[in-house]
């Protein structure tokens, strides 16, 4: 790992959160997704000078427009986000009961971020983040991906 400016970026997906409390009628929402989060506490942790890039693709959309804003915010490099027309972000929501305990329900199959990898962006994307010192996933990253696409050599 290159020891004067280490370079890691995280490659997954962001969905739209919609937080119901236990009554049902307030939610509140906002945005999650497992490599964000590692992402975002890598990024407010590191040394200066590292680079945290997120990976991901995102609709044309105010929620995608705002993710952006906010990963911005959080000093995350967005260069390899990819802009898909005609998607949007997944969507899932957590229901909390009056115990305290969650229900998540997702909506992803049209998922913008499952076409991270499709319309010919696998083999420069795979050019761009070879000069990265440390790359992350999570088995969600490759799980949302078509059969094909995971099998799919660059």
């Amino acid at each position: 790992m290159n020891a004067t400016s280490p370079r890691v970026a995280a490659l997954g997906e962001c969905m739209v959160e919609i937080a119901v409390d236990a009554s049902g009628r307030q939610a509140l929402v906002g945005a999650g997704g497992d490599t964000l989060n590692a992402a975002v506490y890598l990024a407010r942790t590191a040394n200066a000078g590292t680079v945290v890039r997120y990976v991901t693709a995102l609709g044309m959309d105010s929620f995608s427009d705002r993710m952006l804003a906010d990963w911005a915010g959080e000093g995350l490099d967005t260069s390899s986000v990819v802009r898909v027309e005609d998607r949007l972000p997944g969507l899932y929501t957590i229901h909390t009961d009056s115990e305290g305990e969650r229900t998540f329900y997702y909506w992803r199959q049209q998922a913008a971020a499952r076409a991270v990898f499709w319309q010919g962006n696998d083999v420069a994307l795979a050019s761009e983040l070879s000069g990265f010192d440390l790359l992350y996933l999570s088995g969600i990253s490759v799980a949302i991906l078509a059969p094909d696409d995971r099998q799919r050599q660059v």
